[in-house]
């Protein structure tokens, strides 16, 4: 299945998930694209490789839609709705990131049942146990590249102990503004 991980800190929040497709005991790829940038949004997924597609595909043409007719970018609480739906439709486990209206970077987790919880720690996917042991520890709040390097770190455990998360990760970052 693959992990993913959000961490959400005053600076800003990270989004780290890891390229593995596996299926049993083989891998079938380590090239699936589980972090997305949209420039001021983020998210990550984990799920069937075809089904992470068609979520990121169609989140991101919501976003240039809604930006292109309100001239601004969602809020996050409506990305968080807009993207709750869309996870749900795919089938698939998410985390976004975006800017509130006071400029506060925030992480948000989607559930395929539909669920979205508030959070500032979250780990999905097959080696999520293993990353909220790391996730649970301190970590530099005030620098996002801090945060950054300790996400990578805590994929890099994962991938060492979870067959099915892979050594690969990408990440992304949003800064809160001032």
């Amino acid at each position: 299945m693959g992990t993913i991980l959000g961490i959400a800190t005053p600076a800003g929040v990270v989004l780290a998930g890891d390229r593995r497709h596996a299926k049993g005991s083989t891998v079938t790829s380590d090239g699936v694209q589980r972090v997305h940038d949209f420039g001021r949004v983020g998210a990550a997924a984990v799920g069937d490789p075809g089904a992470i597609r068609s979520f990121a595909s169609r989140l991101e043409a919501d976003l240039r839609a809604y930006e292109t007719e309100h001239g601004e970018p969602m809020s996050l609480d409506r990305v968080a709705h807009v993207a709750g739906d869309l996870a749900s439709d795919a089938g698939v486990d998410a985390l976004v990131a975006a800017r509130a209206d006071d400029g506060s970077a925030g992480l948000r987790e989607l559930g395929q049942d539909g669920s979205l919880v508030h959070t500032e720690r979250s780990a999905l996917g097959s080696g999520a146990p293993i990353a909220f042991g790391r996730l649970e520890s301190d970590v530099a709040d005030d620098d996002l590249d801090a945060v950054a390097a300790f996400a990578r770190d805590t994929m890099a455990t994962v991938a060492e102990r979870d067959t099915e998360t892979g050594p690969e990760s990408d990440t992304y970052l949003l800064a809160s503004e001032s």
